[in-house]
């Protein structure tokens, strides 16, 4: 398979909203740092976790949306396999690969969204062999290897975004049970391992790498209305000679509830068990986070992420009204455009 980038790399982008607090860019207290790893290792899991769902594959291959999530987006050439399930064909197995994956420019439109389009710019390279031109909105996927309209191989779009290039794999793993008449909804059982890391300009590498396994119920093909999933994840900060300079472990329960948009919007709501480095413990808490798809906001519009350190003490992370706004322990927090080109620490 070949693998570069539609123009997207978004794994993170909750990191950078806790990174330019009232002082800017380049400045972050401890616990705003932590907050920020925290963030982003929630980030990977959850758009991993539910990268089928999002994407609209249930409907179908020729449904599929790959800017709704960054795997598909990343990856032009997926492995997909599918099984026959009272007469629907459903994933069973779905691998997701690639590399120098770069970030995009933040959405237009209102409020920083996009809407339903193409999903914005991003800062790759052209494909080896390619004429550099983006793919259109609704370009097939591939499967196997092969496009499913028999096409040649689509280009990514050029621009620079706010973070260094992305690498990653994405493998899922789906199992269906119906009944035998094939009435009622389609029960499904889901495992999805991933590893996805970023470099930034300094040379330091984030490393998010976990497992989930979920369940859900399926009627018509669609995407659930709500999933169960067991989470187990760490995210790890090195430095550019490869030493360790953070790492945190989350392992908790998510309830995931899917809107009927095409591409469906996520209210999540969970919790987790946090275990810095240094072995300390804490818990976070998510409540009900607004997460639409990713070219229409890449970041969360409603919802809060609470942490409560082993001391007890609680740092809240507020999101929205509008996309890229929220607050951190009361403090307005945003995505400047310097933030968004680059110019900061993420």
């Amino acid at each position: 398979m070949r693998h570069w980038s539609w123009g997207s790399q978004w794994l993170g982008a909750v990191a950078l909203v806790v990174g330019t607090m009232t002082v800017g860019c380049g400045s972050e207290t401890a616990s705003t740092d932590t907050t920020s790893d925290v963030s982003q290792a929630v980030e990977a899991t959850s758009d991993s976790s539910d990268a089928v769902e999002v994407s609209s594959l249930l409907h179908g291959l020729d449904k599929l949306r790959p800017q709704a999530v960054e795997g598909f987006h990343c990856d032009a050439s997926p492995d997909i396999t599918t099984v026959e399930v009272c007469g629907k064909s459903l994933p069973a197995t779905v691998h997701l690969e690639w590399t120098d994956c770069a970030a995009p420019a933040r959405p237009e439109g209102p409020g920083g969204g996009g809407g339903g389009g193409g999903g914005g710019g991003g800062g790759g390279r052209p494909p080896p062999d390619g004429d550099g031109a983006p793919p259109q909105d609704g370009a097939p996927p591939r499967v196997g290897g092969q496009s499913l309209d028999g096409g040649g191989d689509a280009g990514r779009p050029g621009g620079r975004g706010p973070k260094g290039p992305s690498s990653g794999t994405v493998d899922i793993v789906n199992a269906y049970e119906a009944a035998e008449d094939c009435t009622g909804a389609v029960t499904q059982s889901q495992t999805v391992t991933f590893e996805v890391s970023s470099t930034n300009s300094d040379g330091e590498i984030s490393t998010v790498k976990g497992l989930t396994m979920s369940t859900a119920e399926l009627v018509d093909g669609a995407p659930p209305r709500r999933k169960s999933t067991t989470a187990d994840v760490t995210r790890t900060r090195t430095d550019a000679s490869g030493a360790v300079v953070k790492s945190v472990h989350l392992a908790g329960e998510l309830s995931v509830a899917f809107s009927s948009d095409t591409p469906p919007v996520r209210t999540i709501d969970g919790a987790y068990t946090e275990t810095q480095l240094d072995g300390s413990e804490g818990t976070v808490t998510l409540a009900a986070i607004v997460r639409p798809s990713r070219d229409v906001c890449p970041w969360p519009t409603g919802g809060t992420l609470t942490r409560t350190t082993a001391d007890g003490e609680s740092h809240v992370l507020t999101f929205g009204p509008e996309c890229g706004d929220g607050t951190l322990d009361g403090a307005e927090v945003s995505l400047p455009d310097r933030c968004e080109r680059g110019g900061g620490r993420h």
